[in-house]
């Protein structure tokens, strides 16, 4: 494993954890603040798309939970989460909580990017997923990132804020170790922010 951040070795091994525990809650708490305006999350386990034991004993934690009076602008990482209410812009682009080779990184940068944008106007950003760990942490990291934070900061960052399991995947945690963070600041992916091109 390459060391681009010249950590020491405790401090890597800190990045990369060992599996939860079978005791370990997901729900609490369901959004964390991360950085003013800029929220990790995850979704009650009712909150989902045609949950047949929401609907049959009309579950309140059925109907949408995020309104705008929670937030302006979500990006949901999870399939099965139920929609955003009205008047909430709600990004939604599910991938798999597994190794990064499907990720379609043209896809993630643009979600990047908009996210980042609608949080440097000062409006209310989640970013959730399932548990809100692993899918959400990456792409907050990656907000951060682009906001011009090392990954390092940023996985510190979000565990101190959210949780220490927070990025417990590890292929994620070396992904964002060996990412060039150039290519998460610029206009298009792969590009040169105006900074590094000037």
């Amino acid at each position: 494993m390459s060391n681009p951040h010249n950590l020491t070795p405790e401090e890597l091994d800190a990045l990369f954890h060992p599996e939860i525990p079978d005791d370990f809650d997901y729900e609490a708490p369901l959004w964390s603040e991360i950085l003013p305006g800029l929220f990790q999350g995850g979704t009650y386990d009712l909150d989902i798309i045609g949950d047949p034991d929401a609907i049959e004993h009309n579950d309140p934690r059925y109907t949408p939970v995020i309104t705008t009076k929670d937030f302006d602008t979500v990006v949901t990482l999870y399939q099965w989460a139920h929609p955003a209410d009205w008047f909430v812009r709600e990004l939604r682009y599910p991938f798999y909580d597994k190794d990064v080779n499907h990720f379609p990184f043209q896809e993630l940068f643009d979600i990047v990017k908009l996210a980042h944008a609608d949080w440097k106007r000062n409006k209310r950003v989640l970013v959730r997923c399932q548990a809100g760990l692993n899918r959400s942490g990456l792409i907050t990291a990656l907000i951060l990132i682009r906001e011009g934070y090392n990954a390092v900061e940023a996985i510190r960052m979000q565990r101190e804020a959210r949780s220490n399991w927070v990025l417990f995947r590890e292929e994620f945690v070396e992904f964002l170790l060996n990412l060039d963070p150039e290519l998460w600041r610029g206009d298009t992916y792969g590009a040169p922010s105006a900074e590094q091109a000037a």
